[in-house]
């Protein structure tokens, strides 16, 4: 997992975070696959975290496929957005298939779907 090549879905890369200033980074758990337009140019994400929120999904140690931020992570599923890849920092681990689709539905759901 390269900035070289495209990131696929359940990938957990690092990003400046919107809305900080001064900007910082934070990770983002890759949402979107091939088959999402411009794949390899812009991802569809949600936001990782360190903070236990009763909406957060946990991501357990057996939740990562490989890598993963130091100490506790929950997705955030209303935080949703697309990044660009040439903005991606850094790739950080990827997360399991079954904990990506997890995120996914979660996330479908806050959009109301």
């Amino acid at each position: 997992m390269t900035s070289d090549q495209p990131f696929q879905r359940a990938d957990v890369v690092k990003h400046p975070a919107p809305f900080k200033n001064p900007p910082n980074h934070r990770y983002f758990v890759v949402l979107s696959d091939d088959t999402h337009p411009f794949h390899g140019e812009e991802y569809a994400v949600v936001a990782l975290t360190s903070k236990q929120r009763p909406e957060a999904i946990e991501i357990g140690s057996d939740d990562w496929r490989f890598g993963g931020p130091p100490g506790d992570s929950y997705a955030s599923p209303w935080y949703v957005f697309t990044i660009k890849h040439a903005d991606i920092s850094n790739a950080q681990g990827s997360v399991t298939d079954a904990m990506a689709d997890t995120i996914a539905t979660e996330t479908a759901s806050v959009l109301g779907v």
